[in-house]
């Protein structure tokens, strides 16, 4: 079974060392099975750009380094202190239904907040 999951970290570096932990080549080739998205730092407040397409104010960023994973199995538990929820996806998701489902189920479980039950108007 495959795992989505999120993670940040405080700098590139300290994901890009995660990263090649799980293995690579002499050539810096994975050696692994899982799909790794490099997001980043995420964009918190986007850029204002006037008419003619210049920058009016800078976007503001996090000041975390953002990557998300599928797992080709079970997640693996070192990365545990650096996972993340978010409601509901965030800004990426991987193409698998059932990683998805998984995702959100366990989301759901640890975050019901980010979940919240819809409620009838005029009550």
């Amino acid at each position: 079974m495959k795992y989505f999951r999120k993670y940040q970290f405080g700098s590139k570096s300290a994901a890009t060392a995660k990263i090649n932990a799980l293995g690579i080549d002499e050539e810096g080739n994975p050696t692994h099975n899982n799909a790794i998205v490099r997001l980043g730092n995420l964009v918190v407040t986007p850029a204002e750009i006037d008419a003619e397409g210049n920058v009016i104010t800078e976007a503001v960023l996090t000041d975390t380094y953002h990557v998300d994973v599928l797992w080709d199995g079970e997640p693996n538990p070192d990365w545990d202190a650096q996972m993340v929820w978010c409601a509901p996806m965030g800004v990426h998701t991987f193409g698998s239904s059932s990683a998805i489902a998984e995702w959100t189920e366990k989301c759901k479980e640890l975050h019901p907040e980010y979940f919240p039950e819809p409620v009838e108007e005029g009550i």
